[in-house]
């Protein structure tokens, strides 16, 4: 009786066959895959945070620069936008505020003048909020129309807010009853993944005139 064992019986137990490897590679897939979306997701909800700080840091830092600049601010003038001056009276919206200065030491001159607009193109209604800040010394007695800048220097201002969409029939500034202006609008920035976070702010400023 031959009683030999084998020599390769050992090796062949202890070893895993293609259908065991093929179960194991399957199921480190599926890990590996469930990893990669606990991750993204991790990353997209990180990401949407940070934009919403990013955005109300915006809306405080622009409403508490608005109020102290409206504040000793005489009176206002809203026009349809920087490159479009018609007038926008009590129950209109513009694109385009100007905060207006008179000189302490005679009410029919200008000392100082502020403006904010929207920034846009033709064709993007989206567009980041500019800002400029002129001081006349000795104060002019020009009218308002010609202290304004050019047209021609849209665009070339300092941003307060990177991109922004008027609320008021698109506008930004909304003329209440020609004595204070609502800002309504809406504040977007991107993520760091490619998703757009917005949110929207509304303030009411009031010149002391």
């Amino acid at each position: 009786m031959n009683t030999r064992r084998n020599p390769f019986s050992k090796r062949q137990r202890c070893g895993f066959t293609l259908v065991e490897l093929l179960v194991g590679m399957t199921i480190s897939l599926v890990v590996l895959g469930g990893s990669i979306s606990v991750f993204l997701l991790g990353s997209s909800t990180a990401a949407t945070g940070t934009g919403r700080l990013l955005i109300n840091r915006d809306i405080r830092n622009f409403t508490n620069e608005m109020v102290e600049n409206a504040r000793y601010a005489d009176y206002f003038k809203t026009y349809t936008s920087f490159t479009d001056r018609t007038e926008v009276n009590d129950g209109g919206s513009g694109d385009f505020l100007v905060l207006v200065h008179r000189d302490i030491s005679d009410n029919n001159k200008i000392s100082r003048i502020i403006g904010y607009y929207r920034y846009t193109t033709d064709t993007e209604t989206e567009g980041p909020v500019l800002m400029f800040d002129t001081t006349y010394s000795p104060s002019s007695s020009s009218a308002l129309a010609d202290l304004l800048p050019a047209t021609g220097v849209n665009g070339t201002h300092g941003e307060v807010i990177e991109l922004s969409n008027g609320l008021s029939d698109g506008k930004l500034f909304y003329n209440f009853y020609d004595r204070s202006i609502v800002v309504r609008g809406e504040i977007l920035h991107d993520g760091a993944t490619g998703e757009q976070v917005t949110n929207t702010y509304n303030f009411t400023i009031s010149p002391r005139g």
